[in-house]
Parts: C-alpha cells; structure tokens; sequence
C-alpha cells in the first residue's frame, strides 16, 4: 500500500511538471516563430507537423510501454523531450526548430504514459477519482507555466531562458521518475537482455508493433469517437476565444491570459470534486455513459450561452460550467475506455487516445478558418456548439443501446 501510495503521488507530481513544463513554452512559441520571420502559414504548418506526428507516434510508443515498461520508457522519452527543448532555445533557424518539432512530437507522450501507470495502480472504482487528481495538478501547472514564462520571456534572450528551464524540468520528472518503484507491464515474452542495445530495441519495436494487430479495434470505435468529438469542441472554442475577447469586450492580450488561467483554475477545481460529483449523483453509472451524455449536454449549452453573453462579467460566470464539462469529459471519456482495455494493452489504447486528441487538433484550425472565412468569426464559435451536441446525441444512443442488450 505504501509503494502504490508513494507511486501514485509522484506521477501526480509528474503530471504537474510536465504540463509546467509545457505551459512555460507553448505559448510563446509562434510568437518567437514570428520574430524568426516566420510567416502564419509556416507556424501552422509546424504546428500541424506536432500534432500529425503525435498521431502516429502515440499508439506505438503506448505499445511500447506495454512491451518493455511503463518506467523506462518515460525515462527515455523524458530525456529526449529534454534534449529536444534545449535544442529549441539554441537555435534561430526555422528549420533546425522543424526538425526539433520532429523529436518533440514523436517522444512527447508524457500524459497518456502517466494515466497508462495510474490504471496500471489504481483498480477500476477509484480511477476517475485518481484521474481527476492527475488533471487538477496538471491544470496547475498550466496556470503557473504561462505566467512564469511570460516573465521570463521579457529578459534579453528570453526565449533561451524559457526553453532552458523546460528542459531542466524534464530533466527533474527524468530523476522522479526514477524513484517510482519498478512497474512492469505484462509481457508476452522476453528478449535475452544480453543481446545488444539495438537488438533489444528492434525486437521491443517489431513487439509492439504486433502487438497492436491483436487489439479488437471495433470494440472502441464509439469510445474513440466521443475522445474525438470531445477534442474537436474544445479546440474549436480556444481557436476563436482570443479574437472573440478581444473583438467582442475589447480585451488586452493580458486579460485574455488572466481569462484562460480562470479557465485552468476552475478546471482544477473540477477535477478535484469529480470523486464527490460521481459519489452523490452518479453512483450507479458504471458504464459512464449518464455523466457523459449529462455533460456535453451541459458543454453544448455553455458555448451557446459564451456566444449570447452580453458583458465580459457574465461571460466569466458561464465559463465556470463550461470548465466543469470539459474537464468531466475529459477524465470519464478516458475512464471508460481503460475500463474497456484488458491490462496488456492500456499503454496501446493510452496512446491511441492521445492520437485521436491530437488529430481533432490537426483539423479543428483548418475547420475553423473556413467558418471563419464563411460565416465570420463570431459564427465560429456558434459552431463550436455543434459537436458537443453530436456528442449528446452519440451518448444518449450508446447508454440506449446499453439498455436494450441489458433487457436481451
């Protein structure tokens, strides 16, 4: 009980850091692009290269960690992620920045690896409750993460120091997660670990990839499906919520910040009450899908409210409930895919949820510029309200469904 307590707290800990990490950096990046000469087009080209490779990358290095373990594998992608940003601060040359987007995008699997150990700890009644823990940290070091690296950013050479602290915080979550004792994922055979390096990593990359094979995808089409729609109507809010701000209330790019670490604070709070929310209200829904159908119906009405709110003021109240749906949605919808998993393929599955977020990224800018084009911005985020609605209906159908093979 210790050892599980002990490694469940730190990849909390992890979970923090790396979206600290992450928060330090990404928000600056297309700035710091743009005074590199790069034009829009180019940034959300690189911008599209991340999340494409993440795509294909997530299901493999997920299978990976089910193959080899789930500890070392992080090591590594740790590190490399590590290397990857010192890089970034080191160099001006937008295709170097390319290149390092590559390796970024093809280790940075740090949260999907994360919720991997903690259903790997954690049996199946408590794990929204551990999830939730896992987001609200995470939402943490979103608000920090920002407002440290704008700080820092407005030093000579600022985006050096931001890409160097990023880097030594990877290099901390590499030194935690050595500490979390050794949690092995089941494995269908072993290499002798006398062979060389790369033998070793040939087989474990030919396993994974093969493992991958027996997963009875069709069993998690509709799962994959509410990841996506739900990936797809957050997106499309936060691309058009600056320009809205600011077109809408007049807001300086400063308020906006203080707007979206409103957001992340009430996300934190959100997942914090998740136990109790499902304790009092949701006991007996054991296939999630009542809180799923509850709250795109309540992240539907949210965007329709954002888009009719009259003032700033209540723009900020209506962004309380909108806050509690996503970060609802996002913890149950991954909490009944695990629970559809069998334990030698959560890694696989992990992974393949991250690709699906990140393909809803990969499309959602493109989407949204086309409304934007059509219709104009403000009809842009009306249309944000669409998906969650698609997820409503999708929801309700399959707890329908539910239903009737119960009657059967």
């Amino acid at each position: 009980m210790f050892n599980k307590n002990k490694n469940l707290n730190l990849v909390y800990a992890l979970s923090f850091m790396d979206l600290f990490a992450v928060g330090l950096t990404v928000p600056l990046f297309s700035n710091h692009l743009r005074e590199l000469g790069a034009s829009h087009f180019t940034i959300g080209l690189l911008n599209s290269l991340y999340s494409g490779l993440q795509v294909i990358s997530g299901p493999i290095v997920g299978s990976w960690s089910d193959v080899r373990d789930r500890k070392s594998v992080l090591q590594i992608t740790l590190l490399l992620c590590s290397l990857g940003y010192i890089a970034l601060g080191l160099t001006n040359s937008i295709l170097f920045i390319a290149i390092v987007r590559i390796l970024l995008g093809v280790t940075k699997h740090t949260q999907s690896i994360c919720k991997a150990i903690i259903t790997d700890l954690v049996p199946p009644c408590d794990r929204a409750s551990a999830l939730g823990r896992s987001t609200a940290l995470g939402s943490l070091g979103f608000i920090i993460g920002p407002t440290l690296g704008g700080h820092l950013i407005e030093l000579n050479n600022g985006f050096f120091y931001v890409c160097s602290f990023t880097s030594v915080l990877f290099i901390v979550n590499v030194a935690l997660t050595s500490v979390i004792s050794e949690i092995k994922a089941p494995k269908k055979g072993q290499i002798n670990q006398q062979n060389p390096i790369f033998t070793k990593l040939r087989y474990e990359f030919n396993k994974s990839i093969t493992d991958m094979t027996e997963i009875d995808w069709r069993a998690f089409w509709d799962v994959f499906l509410l990841r996506f729609i739900f990936g797809f109507s957050v997106t499309m809010y936060f691309s058009q919520q600056s320009v809205y701000l600011k077109e809408e209330f007049q807001l300086s790019q400063r308020h906006v910040g203080y707007t979206i670490s409103f957001f992340s604070a009430t996300g934190m709070a959100s997942a914090f009450l998740l136990h109790y929310i499902t304790s009092y209200f949701y006991k007996m829904d054991d296939s999630c899908l009542k809180r799923l159908t509850h709250f795109f119906l309540l992240m539907t009405l949210s965007l329709i409210c954002l888009y009719l709110a009259p003032n700033f003021e209540l723009f900020l109240v209506i962004l309380v409930p909108f806050s509690l749906s996503c970060t609802i949605l996002r913890i149950v919808s991954m909490e009944l895919m695990l629970k559809k998993a069998s334990s030698t393929h959560r890694g696989s599955l992990s992974g393949t949820s991250n690709s699906i977020m990140s393909i809803a990224r990969f499309v959602t800018p493109v989407t949204s510029g086309l409304i934007s084009d059509k219709l104009g911005g403000h009809s842009a985020m009306l249309f944000s309200a669409v998906s969650p609605l698609v997820g409503t209906l999708v929801s309700l159908w399959m707890k329908l469904r539910t239903v009737d093979k119960k009657n059967d």
